[in-house]
């Protein structure tokens, strides 16, 4: 796999790979496979430009579709990576967490020996056009397809429910709690109502929510860069067990190269100094360093050449990350594409 590279030193892995490629290799070695059966891994692209940048995240994004991952594309230029809280709502604002309770309670009636009927559901969630329980999955609509008591069928559905999130290993215990409030919201029996169920999904995605809104879930904190990196690991590894074969996330940190701000007329989006952009290598380190602790997650790293060898801006000035990613033995004639860095339609001329 792979061809001889120019003659020439190459700072950081081997000869460059093709985007087709490396992302037939990701999605063979890695969607199908590894990630699948609940392993994690941190790979880092360099990108020879931002049309390989483009095509590389599309073609994640479709190879994760395909696999059945949720995918979720954060842009250091949109979101400020360079704190995990921050990462985590640029995540969480991607995710239809409705669509995921909607899952998990639909798990829970199967365990409890009560399917949710398909014209049950139809019937329930026809003319439903604002967010919320649907029809056909509310105890009550469940119940009298079955001709069963609701109040037993909610207690057997919310107990499959409790053992499932509560009980649940590797959880972060606020991810625990919001999953169970929102699937309760589903069930349509009242303990859980749509202010709560708004409150939970606001402090997901990082909204400023009233805390006194968040005590009846049993949340009394906001997210912040002390419990992010555990509550987006709990994501990762509960996906599998609602429907998602797990977590892909497209990292872009292409702006962190930026080193002078353009004028304020022509400013778009976040901007970073040194110290940030040393925080974001620090983000990425830790994610790379909890690996063999995180489950069902693929993380892509899209970097450009110039953050390879910059001592003042990109891998160099951060040592813990560069060591990470860095070969110490490799092939010049080969390319690994199971290495932690790959170069993706980069020459050699291209790297300062």
């Amino acid at each position: 796999m792979g061809t001889r590279p120019p003659d020439g030193e190459l700072p950081i892995g081997g000869a460059g790979l093709g985007v087709d490629e490396y992302l037939e290799f990701l999605r063979k070695e890695y969607l199908a496979d590894f990630i699948r059966r609940g392993g994690a891994s941190v790979k880092v692209a360099v990108v020879g430009s931002d049309k390989v940048a483009e095509r590389f995240r599309e073609g994640l994004a479709a190879a994760a579709t395909a696999e059945e991952y949720l995918f979720a594309a954060v842009d250091a230029a949109n979101d400020r990576v360079h704190l995990v809280d921050q990462l985590f709502f640029a995540v969480a604002r991607q995710v239809d967490w409705s669509a995921l309770a909607t899952s998990a309670v639909r798990a829970a009636y199967d365990a409890a020996a009560f399917p949710v009927p398909d014209s049950v559901v139809l019937a329930g969630t026809t003319g439903q056009t604002a967010p919320g329980p649907s029809g056909g999955l509310t105890v009550a609509s469940v119940a009298a397809s079955y001709d069963v008591n609701p109040r037993e069928l909610y207690r057997s559905v919310r107990r499959q429910l409790e053992q499932a999130l509560l009980g649940g290993v590797g959880l972060a215990r606020e991810f625990r709690l919001a999953m169970l409030r929102l699937c309760q919201a589903e069930l349509g029996a009242g303990d859980v109502d749509a202010v709560e169920r708004d409150a939970v999904l606001g402090w997901l995605r990082g909204e400023r929510m009233p805390l006194p809104a968040l005590r009846s879930a049993l949340i009394y904190g906001r997210i912040g860069r002390h419990n992010a990196r555990s509550l987006l690991a709990s994501l990762a590894r509960w996906l599998p067990t609602v429907g998602a074969a797990g977590l892909v996330l497209g990292l872009d940190l292409s702006r962190l190269a930026v080193g002078r701000r353009p004028p304020v007329e022509e400013r778009v989006g976040v901007y970073y100094s040194k110290p940030a952009v040393l925080d974001a290598y620090e983000v990425v380190r830790q994610l790379i360093d909890a690996t063999d602790n995180l489950s069902s997650v693929l993380m892509a790293v899209v970097v450009p050449p110039a953050l390879v060898t910059d001592e003042v801006r990109g891998l160099p000035a951060y040592s813990a990350l560069q060591l990470r990613v860095a070969d110490e033995v490799r092939d010049r004639r080969r390319t690994n594409p199971y290495a932690a860095l790959v170069r993706l339609d980069v020459r050699l001329e291209a790297i300062p």
